[in-house]
């Protein structure tokens, strides 16, 4: 590729795009190690302190990716800069930007989950990708199932789709050994889940399993432990309740967002993962989780299904009764849980953010050869 510099948008590597945030992260990070020209980073005026700045040049930027603003100040930051691809991880970006560029569908669960959002949200979602994808070169989607949704929900864009798997982010242990010491018990077996409150990923599921585990188990919960981590939206009833209980012996506890350093300790310590999500765009949760060698649990739907291969114990979505079986008999398989751990330490060492790297790269140079 020759000319100017590709451009990162990494405005949503901020508290309040978790997943999205995390994976921009990764591939800065990927990019700024793969040894070609280096990408410019377009971020907040305050950086996220995860962006590898020492290694990739910055460009500020006042505009979130909320503002009307962005569409002509980042339009004129590519222009100043020369750039030769602008690429966006999220959907509402600049629609016309000016430059060839490459936009990341992570998911449309709005479009392909019921429920989700409102007729109004519904509409002003699917204009806001028909925007973003009529400006893209190139659309890259991190699982096969995704690029199915988007060349089902949009037609034709079809011939832009580009399947790109992300990839899971270590902390070493000298980092995780700094953080907070856990509110858990040092003997405690916990069953940990990692995700938000929203609707698609099913915690009233997974609470009413987890209930109905600690009763079946009675006396025998001693030491057993869920401990739910990720942005809360909303106060669940169900989840209000279930964090009354004591933090071990069947207990619940909620921890809300927590920092990587704790993140690390908790898939560290964790005697299994569950992920009752109903819909994914990836599953970057439980590819970190088995990257840090817990044993898995999650929904047999298609982009987990496509990630995790025969490293999971998978289950029926929106079932209870076939989660809180599936843990019981795993809690009572310590053969299986170390096959699990095995096969998902194989399996998350098949995704590299290096290997993301290039195969983004490769998409940039593409969409600038391409571009008319």
């Amino acid at each position: 590729m020759t000319g100017g510099p590709v451009v990162l948008d990494a405005r949503t590597a901020a508290p309040h795009f978790p997943g999205i945030g995390r994976s921009v992260v990764g591939l800065a990070r990927g990019l700024a190690d793969a040894g070609g020209p280096p990408p410019l980073l377009l971020h907040a005026r305050v950086p996220d302190a995860r962006l590898p700045l020492d290694a990739l040049s910055g460009i500020a930027c006042s505009s979130t990716p909320f503002d009307l603003a962005q569409q002509w100040e980042i339009r004129d930051r590519l222009r100043a800069v020369g750039a030769a691809v602008y690429h966006s991880p999220y959907y509402l970006m600049p629609f016309a930007p000016g430059v060839p560029t490459v936009v990341t569908c992570h998911d449309l669960i709005p479009l392909t989950v019921p429920g989700t959002f409102d007729a109004a949200r519904r509409l002003a979602y699917r204009l806001a990708h028909v925007l973003a994808f009529r400006a893209a070169s190139a659309i890259i989607v991190p699982s096969h199932a995704t690029g199915r949704d988007v060349r089902s929900c949009f037609p034709a864009h079809s011939q832009k789709v580009v399947v790109i798997p992300e990839a899971a982010t270590m902390l070493d242990a000298g980092h995780a050994a700094v953080g907070a010491p856990l509110p858990v018990p040092d003997d405690a077996f916990i069953v940990l889940s990692v995700g938000s409150d929203k609707p698609h990923k099913s915690l009233p599921v997974l609470l009413e399993a987890w209930r109905r585990v600690a009763a079946r188990r009675g006396g025998a919960s001693k030491g057993l432990c869920l401990v739910l981590a990720g942005p809360r939206e909303r106060r669940d009833p169900h989840l209000v309740a279930a964090g009354s209980v004591r933090p071990r012996d069947g207990g619940v506890v909620s921890l809300g967002r927590v920092s990587d350093a704790v993140l690390a300790q908790l898939y560290r310590r964790a005697g299994l993962f569950v992920f009752p999500s109903r819909a994914e765009g990836f599953g970057l949760p439980v590819l970190e989780a088995m990257a840090h060698g817990a044993p898995v649990i999650c929904s047999r739907i298609g982009a987990l299904s496509e990630l995790c291969g025969d490293a999971a114990a998978f289950v029926t979505p929106g079932d209870p009764a076939a989660l809180a079986e599936a843990i019981e008999r795993l809690l009572e398989a310590p053969g299986e849980l170390d096959r699990l751990r095995a096969a998902g330490l194989r399996r998350a060492a098949a995704f590299s953010w290096d290997a993301t790297a290039r195969t983004t790269s490769e998409t940039y140079a593409r969409a600038a050869r391409e571009h008319p």
